[in-house]
């Protein structure tokens, strides 16, 4: 009885069940509504479940981020950290003005600000099972190379005809690590403009000291708005374009939410590993994440050296600097978290009844599909720390882009790889232009020596023959460092940008012909980076039938357990759900779910990253609440906990009651539970930005009244 008591708990603990553990398709919602109204949903779950109804059709991406229509005139609420590099750090070399330090308000429509160039956002409009039209051909490939590219081209089919025109684009995505496949058509707005965005001393209060932490006091929040042409196309920016129209757009609670209360999230997570199997994640665990870590370090370290003392240069690097520093942070409380939550061994013993389930009940095929699965992942995890130095310089990977495009273009249009077709025109361009606020001649030579520097220590076996070569790895640093002081000191092209926009459309043979050093140390690893590209290409290929044929059995081994398995976060369209509420995580130490204003005041050092603006002091210490007071706290809420499930590119992803009102917006997870991206606990934590923060920012601290009155506002 002991031994079958610790069994079922073990099982209890270790397999899918927490009611609000999942990012699920929206199309899944009816599959597991009990669990929804368990957590006290009281809403239409067919409605909610459905693209084309609120509150889903007024949710969208920024391609990295979440966010969401909160006017019938486009404005756009997400996270200000998805904002700081294509709308601040861009503007604030256009207008010549610390933007972060100010922040942006714009008082009319004409005052709204261009973004920078391929800015977008992204309306998802149908999603479509595939998974028999991308795999049509492949079981007579001769080739796992063969078949690879049988995939490609029946995906690039797909997309073709699914683009009807320049204002949609299309995409196959695989689900469940490659078992089935969807074809996902967005509309795209191409004119996105930033509308609001507080100081830095609000937007990113607390900065990397409170990154993943909790109690937290920031006003993650800004504003966008979505514009197009005169006759409702989407179109480059233009001065005569209107505010986008959409199909709906969120209400905006002036009430909010109370401990307890139902939220769900809906956005576009990016990844998560919980389909993984052991070795991989034990990989991580013992290997890669100490690994990146001490490759994040390096990197912060390095280009806060590179530009110190210079605020244009730092001011470029804003943004690789704060990405580098949130992953580095995450992957730290990763660390931890696997320790504290005994991640591998509660894995471990899950794997090993999934493999007795397969040698029990599995076939043949599945047995051998499982050994082929795990040689690819450890070969491809090794491989991973082997090109972890490799390149480093934007202007060997513009030379490389502009190299393999003319390559591409002696190809049929059809023929081409996905990224170089005329399709992609447009985004190529973009890259282009992005140089111009994001790049440095001096930090960029810098971080490449660096990474050669760290290549060299690569056993030369594993290294690329003709990269090492040309660079001369094998010689003393000194002299390759002479090779690469002579690349830089080269008045190439690619630091011009319109003769970077110019070569896009240069041939294969004008290229060849080309003495720019960074032209042709492209075309000198160009051969061999394809010959890799293509082995890749076949390993990819065993890879994904090999996991479909796992995740076959994971599926059927879940079932004989009573339960079900959910896909992967990818990128697509999500729904979370669960309730707010504190956690206690720490012996004796519990977490409130609300942070009010009146901790913004207790954390003012006056000092950067907790300097409070003088007005907000005094607003707060004079209680003026304006009418968002709660009066349960005395005060205005300034952020609040849930147990919802959420990862990286959930930010700005708009938090939701049961009618499906704006009640906040994701933006972090607590640095305690972040192992979560592997394995779900119910101590999971979401920080949110409360909406009554957003709109007494708005009314209260900035005097507005446009955007306030723009929204429509519920109790």
């Amino acid at each position: 009885m002991i031994k079958l008591f610790l069994i079922i708990s073990l099982l209890t603990t270790i397999f899918p069940g927490n009611a609000n553990e999942g990012m699920w398709e929206p199309s899944q919602l009816t599959n597991i509504q009990k669990d929804i109204l368990d957590a006290g949903f009281d809403g239409d779950i067919e409605t909610f479940s459905d693209l084309f109804e609120y509150p889903l059709n007024a949710i969208v991406s920024l391609g990295g981020c979440s966010a969401a229509f909160i006017s019938d005139s486009g404005l756009i609420a997400t996270n200000y950290h998805c904002i700081e590099s294509s709308y601040l750090q861009f503007n604030a070399k256009k207008m010549n003005k610390d933007l972060f330090k100010t922040g942006f308000l714009a008082k009319t429509l004409n005052k709204e600000a261009q973004s920078a160039p391929g800015a977008r956002v992204y309306i998802t409009q149908a999603i479509k099972n595939v998974t028999d039209k991308v795999l049509d051909g492949t079981t007579n490939a001769s080739s796992e190379n063969e078949r690879y590219q049988t995939i490609q081209a029946n995906r690039k089919e797909l997309i073709s005809s699914c683009e009807t025109s320049d204002e949609y684009e299309c995409e196959v995505r695989s689900f469940y690590s490659g078992e089935t496949y969807q074809l996902i058509k967005k509309l795209i707005i191409k004119d996105v403009r930033l509308v609001y965005a507080p100081p830095q001393s609000i937007g990113e209060f607390g900065g990397e000291i409170d990154n993943w932490m909790y109690p937290r006091h920031t006003g993650d929040f800004a504003l966008l708005r979505a514009y197009v042409g005169p006759n409702n196309e989407s179109k480059e920016y233009s001065a005569n374009n209107k505010p986008f129209k959409p199909i709906s757009h969120l209400k905006v609670s002036k009430s909010g939410i109370s401990e307890g209360d139902f939220v769900m999230v809906a956005g576009y997570p990016g990844r998560t590993n919980r389909l993984m199997t052991f070795p991989e994640i034990e990989f991580d665990v013992q290997v890669g994440f100490d690994n990146s870590v001490t490759y994040l370090k390096d990197r912060i370290d390095l280009i806060r050296y590179l530009v110190k003392d210079d605020e244009a240069k730092a001011l470029k690097y804003r943004g690789s600097v704060s990405g580098a520093e949130n992953y580095y942070k995450k992957i730290s409380g990763q660390i931890n978290g696997a320790k504290n939550f005994n991640l591998l061994d509660q894995e471990k013993i899950k794997w090993n009844q999934f493999l007795t389930y397969v040698e029990n009940n599995g076939n043949e095929s599945q047995k051998i599909a499982l050994d082929s699965l795990l040689s690819i992942t450890s070969d491809i995890d090794n491989d991973s720390l082997n090109n972890r130095y490799y390149g480093g310089s934007t202007l060997l990977g513009t030379a490389s882009t502009i190299y393999r495009l003319a390559y591409e273009k002696t190809k049929p249009n059809k023929d081409r790889e996905l990224g170089y077709q005329e399709r992609d025109y447009e985004r190529l361009v973009n890259r282009m232009r992005s140089l111009e606020y994001r790049f440095d001649k001096d930090v960029d030579k810098g971080i490449f020596l660096f990474n050669l520097n760290k290549y060299r220590d690569i056993d030369q076996n594993d290294r690329r023959l003709n990269y090492s070569k040309t660079l001369k790895l094998g010689s003393s640093f000194d002299v390759t460092k002479l090779v690469v002081d002579e690349m830089y000191s080269f008045p190439s092209s690619l630091l011009n940008l319109n003769k970077r926009i110019d070569m896009l459309d240069m041939s294969l043979d004008d290229l060849n012909k080309s003495n720019d050093p960074f032209i042709k140390l492209a075309r000198e690893i160009f051969d061999e980076n394809m010959e890799l590209e293509k082995f890749n290409k076949a390993r990819s290929s065993s890879l994904q039938k090999n996991k479909a044929i796992y995740i076959k059995a994971l599926r059927e081994f879940y079932k004989s357990q009573n339960k079900d398995i959910y896909a992967d976060a990818n990128g697509t369209l999500r729904v979370t759900f669960g309730n707010v509420m504190g956690v206690e995580l720490n012996d004796g130490v519990y977490y409130k779910p609300f942070t009010t204003l009146e901790g913004i005041n207790q954390k003012n050092t006056n000092q950067s990253p907790f300097n409070v603006d003088e007005k907000q002091v005094n607003l707060i210490k004079n209680k003026e609440y304006g009418s968002y007071e709660v009066q349960e706290l005395g005060s205005v809420p300034v952020n609040y906990i849930s147990n919802l499930d959420i990862t990286n590119g959930n930010s700005g992803s708009s938090t939701l009651n049961s009618k499906g009102d704006f009640v906040g917006l994701a933006f972090d997870g607590m640095l305690e539970t972040i192992i979560s991206d592997y394995k779900f606990i119910p101590q999971t934590r979401t920080i949110h930005a409360d909406s009554r923060y957003l709109l007494w920012t708005l009314e209260v601290f900035e005097g507005d009244s446009r955007l306030i009155n723009e929204m429509s506002l519920v109790k």
